[in-house]
C-alpha cells in the first residue's frame, strides 16, 4: 500500500492536490527547487515529457491527463526522473486552482482532440476562459505552443489567443521539431500535415478560482430526525452554478451512521465523492455531518454547500 510522506506518495510521482492543506500549491516545496515549470496538457504515453524533461534537467515538468492507464503507462517512463511531476484532473481545473499567478513558463499542448461537433464544444481545453487562466498563471512573456494536425484548430486558437491579448510568435506548417511525439511520427510517415502555434503572453489578467487559501475539510453540525435520512436518495439541490446530487444513502450495519453519495458540480466541473452523517454521542439527536475523507475531493463552493445543504435537510426544525 502507498504511503503519503509529505501529501505526496513514495511509490508514483503522482501529486494530489486535493490531499495538500493549502492551494495553490507551492510547487517549490514539492520539487524541492525554485527551477522554472513548464506544464503539457494531455500527456498521453508520456514519451513527450521523458524526453523534454531529460533534455532540460534544470526545468520542472508538471503533466496533467485524465486517463488513469495514460498515467501508468507515463509514470513507468518518469519514475527516474526527478525533476517531473503528474497529475490526474481537468486540465482547465487544474491549471486555474493549482498554480499560483506568474508561475509557469510554458505550457504544452500536442495533438488534443479538437472536439468539432458543436455538441462537443464544452470538451475542449482551448476555450477564452483557458486563455484567461494562462494569462494568470503564465509569466510575464511566457509560452502557450500547441501542436495539431487539425487545420482549423490551429487557426481557431490563435484567433481566441489574439483576442485574448497574445501575441503570435509562429505559425509554421510541418515544423521540424526537436521533439516528436507518437502520434507525430505516425502522421508525418503518412503525409499528413502538421501545425505548430506559438503563442506569447503580453498582458496579465487577474481571475477568480474556486477554491484557494487553505484546504480545510468542512463540516455541520443539526438536530437531525434521522427517519428524514433516506428521503435523500435521489435529491437534486440548485443554487447559482451549483448542483449538488444524491445518488445514494447507505447505513452502517452496526451504528447509526450513513454514507451519503454526491455529485456536485461547479458550473462545468464535476466531482463525485461520499458524505458522512452520524451522532455526535450516542442516542444523541445532534449529528455530524463532514466529508468522507477516503474520497477527499477539492474542497470547491459547491461540496462546502453540499454538507450544509444536507445538514439543512435532516435539521429537526425542517
Amino acid at each position: 500500500m502507498s504511503k503519503i510522506i509529505e501529501n505526496v506518495s513514495i511509490y508514483t510521482k503522482e501529486i494530489k492536490p486535493a490531499v495538500f492543506d493549502y492551494l495553490p500549491l507551492d510547487w517549490s516545496s514539492v520539487f524541492g527547487n525554485s527551477n522554472g515549470i513548464i506544464v503539457e496538457i494531455g500527456f498521453g504515453g508520456g514519451e513527450f515529457l521523458e524526453s523534454y524533461a531529460v533534455k532540460h534537467p534544470e526545468k520542472n515538468f508538471v503533466g496533467f491527463e485524465v486517463s488513469i492507464t495514460s498515467m501508468k503507462k507515463a509514470h513507468r517512463r518518469i519514475e527516474n526522473l526527478s525533476n517531473v511531476r503528474l497529475v490526474i484532473t481537468d486540465a482547465r481545473f487544474g491549471m486555474r486552482e493549482f498554480f499560483a499567478p506568474k508561475s509557469v513558463e510554458k505550457v504544452i499542448m500536442n495533438f488534443p482532440i479538437p472536439w468539432d461537433k458543436k455538441s462537443h464544444e464544452r470538451r475542449r481545453v482551448i476555450v477564452p476562459e483557458f486563455f484567461e487562466t494562462l494569462s494568470n498563471v503564465l509569466i510575464d512573456d511566457g509560452t502557450f505552443e500547441l501542436t495539431t494536425d487539425v487545420e482549423w484548430y490551429a487557426k481557431q486558437t490563435m484567433e481566441t489567443g489574439i483576442e485574448l491579448g497574445f501575441e503570435v510568435l509562429k505559425f509554421v506548417e510541418n515544423p521540424d521539431r526537436e521533439i516528436k511525439t507518437r502520434y507525430e511520427q505516425k502522421w508525418i510517415k503518412y503525409g499528413r500535415n502538421i501545425y505548430s502555434l506559438e503563442l506569447k503572453k503580453v498582458k496579465h489578467v487577474e481571475i477568480g478560482r474556486l477554491i484557494g487559501g487553505k484546504h480545510e475539510m468542512p463540516h455541520a453540525k443539526a438536530m437531525v430526525k434521522e427517519e428524514r435520512v433516506p428521503l435523500l436518495h435521489s435529491k437534486v439541490f440548485k443554487e447559482k452554478d451549483m448542483v449538488v446530487v444524491v445518488k445514494g444513502v447507505y447505513k452502517s450495519t452496526d451504528d447509526n451512521a450513513y454514507v451519503i453519495k454526491i455529485i456536485s458540480t461547479d458550473g462545468e466541473y464535476q466531482q463525485h465523492y461520499y458524505l458522512v452523517a452520524y451522532p455526535e454521542e450516542p442516542e444523541s439527536s445532534q449529528w455530524i455531518i463532514k466529508l468522507d475523507s477516503a474520497s477527499n475531493p477539492y474542497r470547491t463552493p459547491a461540496v462546502k454547500w453540499s454538507v450544509q445543504v444536507i445538514a439543512d435537510f435532516l435539521s429537526l426544525n425542517v
